[in-house]
C-alpha cells in the first residue's frame, strides 16, 4: 500500500466502503432491482448490472481511477440513465411514513409544474418497491451541488438567491414548510445529502459523471462547462422527508426546529416550538450568510436583510413575502457593473490580479453576446 493510500485509509469515514471491488449492502439492494428498474426504463451504471466484475486492481487509488469504482454517495439514492433519451435521473428510496412522496408529487402536478415560481424538484415517476408496501422509489432529474462550479459573478449569485427566495415563498403560499433549507458539499470526508440542487445540464457540453463530476459520463475526459452567465442553470429544493403540509383552514401548528446545514436555529437550542415558516426563513438566511456573505466579497448589500432573517426571536423575522419584496427592491438598485463584477473568495490572494484581468475580457465577451448580468434560465422569463 502506498503512502497516499495509507493516508486516504486514515481519513476514510466509517460509512466509506473499505473495498470497492465488492458492493456494500445498499448497493446490493439497488443491483438486486436492476431488472425491475430496467423494465421501467432506467439503466444503472455497469457497477450495478448483473454479473459485474471490477475492472480495477485492489486498492483505493485504482478504484478512484476507474469508472466502475465509483460507488454511490448516499445509500438511498441511485443514479441512472433514462433508456428512452439517456437523460440522467436520481432514484430515491423513501419511506411512505415520512410523506415525502406526497409533498414532492404535490409540487409536480400539472398546476404547480407549469408555474415558474415553483422551484421544488419535479418527480418524473413514482415506482412501487416490489414486495415492500412501506417504501417507494421517486424518480427525479439528477442535480449537482449548487456551489459547483463556483459562482463567477455577483449577478449569477443574485439569480440563485432569487430562485431560492421565490421557491420558498411559493412553498409557504401553498402551506408547506420545507424545514431543511441547506446544502452540503460532497467530498471524500463528507458524503451527505443535498437539500438544494442545481440542474446544470444546460452548462455542460457533454453529460458529466454523477459521482466524479469533473469527468464525462463515459469516463473519456474532463466534463467541460460554460459559465452560468452564458448558459443559466435552474435551482431546486429537494429532500422533503421532514417537510410538513398544513391545512389552510386551520391555524398552523408550532414545530420543534431541526438542525440544518450544521446549524440549529435559536428556537431549536432553546427547545421551544415555533412557527415552522419562521424557521425556514432563518435557515435560508443562514445559508446565504455562511456560504456567500462571510466567504465571498461583494455581498454586503444583503447583510441588513439577512440579519433580519436570522434574528434570534422568530417573531422578529420577516415573512417570505417580506423577504421577496425587500430583496427585489435591493436588487433593483444595483448597477450593471456591480452585477457583472467578479465573486471573489475572501481566502483568494495570489491569483487575484490574473483572474481580475481575465474577468475583464470575459465580461466583454458576455456583453458582446448580449448575455444579461443576471442570467435567467429558459422558462423563467
Amino acid at each position: 500500500m502506498s503512502d497516499l493510500e495509507r493516508e486516504l485509509e486514515r481519513l476514510r469515514p466509517s460509512n466509506f466502503p473499505v473495498d470497492r471491488r465488492t458492493l456494500d449492502d445498499s448497493e446490493l439492494w439497488w443491483s438486486g432491482h436492476f431488472e425491475y428498474l430496467k423494465e421501467h426504463g432506467y439503466m444503472m451504471r455497469p457497477r450495478y448490472r448483473p454479473g459485474w466484475k471490477p475492472s480495477f486492481e485492489p486498492g483505493i487509488l485504482a478504484a478512484l481511477a476507474s469508472e466502475d469504482g465509483q460507488s454511490t454517495l448516499h445509500p438511498y439514492v441511485m443514479d441512472a440513465l433514462r433508456i428512452s433519451d439517456s437523460y440522467m435521473v436520481a432514484m430515491k428510496r423513501v419511506k411512505v411514513s415520512t410523506g415525502e412522496d406526497k409533498v414532492a408529487s404535490f409540487f409536480s402536478d400539472e398546476e404547480h409544474n407549469t408555474n415558474s415560481r415553483n422551484h421544488c424538484i419535479r418527480v418524473l415517476e413514482v415506482l412501487a418497491v416490489p414486495g415492500n408496501d412501506d417504501e417507494k422509489i421517486l424518480v427525479m432529474p439528477w442535480l449537482r451541488n449548487v456551489m459547483d462550479p463556483r459562482f463567477r459573478t455577483i449577478g449569477e449569485a443574485i439569480q440563485f438567491f432569487k430562485e431560492m427566495i421565490e421557491g420558498l415563498q411559493y412553498m409557504h403560499e401553498n402551506n408547506v414548510a420545507h424545514r431543511r433549507v441547506d446544502y452540503f458539499i460532497n467530498n471524500i470526508r463528507d458524503c451527505a445529502r443535498n437539500n438544494l440542487g442545481m440542474d446544470a445540464n444546460s452548462m455542460y457540453t457533454r453529460q458529466y459523471h454523477p459521482i466524479e463530476q469533473k469527468k464525462r459520463y463515459n469516463w473519456s475526459g474532463r466534463a467541460l462547462h460554460h459559465s452560468r452567465t452564458r448558459c443559466p442553470p435552474r435551482y431546486y429544493f429537494i429532500d422533503f422527508g421532514r417537510s410538513e403540509m398544513y391545512d389552510p383552514s386551520e391555524p398552523r401548528s408550532l414545530e420543534y426546529a431541526l438542525k440544518s446545514g450544521g446549524y440549529t436555529p435559536p428556537e431549536g437550542d432553546a427547545d421551544i416550538p415555533c412557527d415552522p415558516f419562521a424557521t425556514d426563513v432563518y435557515i435560508l438566511g443562514t445559508m446565504i450568510r455562511t456560504s456567500f456573505l462571510d466567504v465571498i466579497h461583494g455581498f454586503e448589500f444583503l447583510r441588513p436583510l439577512v440579519n433580519d432573517m436570522i434574528a434570534d426571536d422568530p417573531s422578529n423575522r420577516p415573512t417570505m413575502n417580506e423577504v421577496a419584496s425587500r430583496f427585489s427592491t435591493i436588487v433593483g438598485k444595483l448597477r450593471w457593473w456591480k452585477l457583472r463584477s467578479r465573486a471573489v473568495q475572501k481566502d483568494e490572494f495570489l491569483t487575484t490580479p490574473f483572474r481580475a484581468l481575465y474577468h475583464i475580457f470575459w465580461t466583454a465577451s458576455m456583453m458582446l453576446l448580449l448575455k444579461p448580468a443576471i442570467p435567467v434560465p429558459k422558462g423563467l422569463h
